[in-house]
């Protein structure tokens, strides 16, 4: 019984070492998550605003740059390994292949808001590029920063054209508010769209950018199956 027990116990410690191995770990920036140095930027003390703004320009942004463009590869062994250890009862291992990865790193960008705007140029190439996965998250982080409206709102009025961005270009319309006024012809328009998705963005991306627009196609929202 106690060759068992030490057997046992073997197992257990090998399974929860392989589960710290081949994890998905909280990336950290200075010891610090991304979602703190969020916060920190968003601060009224000077002091934590401007380590953060420096954080976030000297590290998350190239970090994620880097991850948005460069991480496309997994290891096969590795996600075999997760698969077979989350087959087991009690394992629960967070991981995400690079789909996911480059995914939320487009997205992060985004977190930052205005302070992020040194990150619009790659944004801009994500959203120009041919990789699916960051094409919407890009376009929605350049929302969130919400610079240079001259350039950006342009760009998205015309990715409403295209099937696969229009939602996530009409969400970043939205966080314009009313300077994507000159969008609301084309979002009124694509209202008719038999997309619930797509009319549910429309109509909340309006009560931000022309309220009586919204009030124009919100009589209309019933009538669509």
């Amino acid at each position: 019984m106690l060759s068992v027990a030490i057997g046992l116990g073997l197992v257990v410690g090998v399974i929860w070492l392989l589960t710290r191995t081949v994890g998905e770990h909280e990336e950290l920036y200075q010891g610090k998550s991304r979602d703190y140095w969020s916060e920190q930027i968003r601060s009224q003390h000077p002091a934590a605003s401007n380590e953060a703004s420096h954080v976030l320009s000297q590290e998350i942004i190239p970090r994620l740059t880097k991850t948005m463009f460069e991480d496309t590869n997994d290891s096969r062994l590795r996600i075999a390994m997760v698969e077979r250890l989350n087959s087991l009862p009690g394992v629960n291992i967070s991981f995400r292949e690079a789909d996911g990865r480059r995914a939320d790193a487009a997205e992060g960008l985004g977190e930052f808001g205005p302070a992020a705007e040194a990150a619009i140029p790659a944004l801009l190439q994500a959203l120009d590029g041919h990789d699916a996965f960051t094409r919407g998250p890009a376009a929605v982080s350049l929302g969130k920063i919400h610079m240079k409206p001259e350039a950006i709102i342009p760009l998205l009025i015309r990715y409403l054209d295209d099937d696969g961005l229009r939602e996530c270009a009409t969400e970043a319309l939205g966080e314009y508010g009313s300077l994507s006024k000159v969008a609301v012809p084309k979002l009124v328009f694509l209202f008719k769209v038999p997309d619930k998705d797509l009319r549910h963005a429309i109509y909340e991306a309006l009560k931000n950018i022309d309220s009586d627009a919204a009030a124009q196609v919100s009589g209309r929202r019933t009538h669509h199956p």
